[in-house]
């Protein structure tokens, strides 16, 4: 079976994904549904995008829609428990994170979930549940973190070998 060429915008999309700029990946990937109606990649894109930049409920449609298309992804279910949480709906979000620590016992997000939830009595849980708060339950958290480490070293290295080019020279 030939393997299906990616489209230029998803091909964008997936380095601004990879960057941390959710919202370019909306910008780029919105325009395009219909082109990947049946496409899980462009919905996990989308749904993670969504709940990284706060809007909860396209995150919801396009996660739900991307399982729909791959059963199989378990990224998904950290996204799925992170908006059960934002619904109020501890109990689907405990069952999910247990679901991924059945495959991986040092899952450090479904863990990290589970003690948040340990920590936070439930009437004040929408409360402590801020945007942030929900990134830190995420995966993709840790890839943001480390690609914008990676830009202030590299801009502190610049600068020095500036500063020690003009100073030689």
């Amino acid at each position: 079976m030939a393997e299906r060429r990616r489209s230029p915008e998803m091909t964008k999309a997936s380095g601004a994904f990879r960057n941390g700029n959710f919202t370019k990946v909306l910008k780029l990937l919105e325009p395009h549904v219909y082109e990947h109606r049946t496409d899980s990649l462009y919905y996990h894109y989308m749904g993670y995008a969504s709940l990284y930049t706060g809007d909860f409920l396209n995150a919801s449609t396009y996660l739900q829609r991307s399982l729909q298309l791959d059963p199989l992804d378990a990224d998904l279910l950290y996204g799925l428990a992170v908006l059960h949480l934002k619904r109020n709906e501890p109990g689907d979000a405990v069952r999910l994170w247990l679901k991924i620590l059945e495959s991986n016992r040092e899952d450090e997000c479904a863990i990290k979930g589970l003690n948040f939830l340990k920590s936070v009595d439930s009437r004040d849980m929408q409360e402590k549940l801020t945007l942030r708060q929900c990134m830190e339950l995420l995966p993709y958290s840790r890839n943001r973190k480390r690609t914008v480490m990676h830009w202030i070293f590299f801009f502190s290295v610049c600068t020095v070998l500036i500063l020690l080019f003009l100073f030689i020279f």
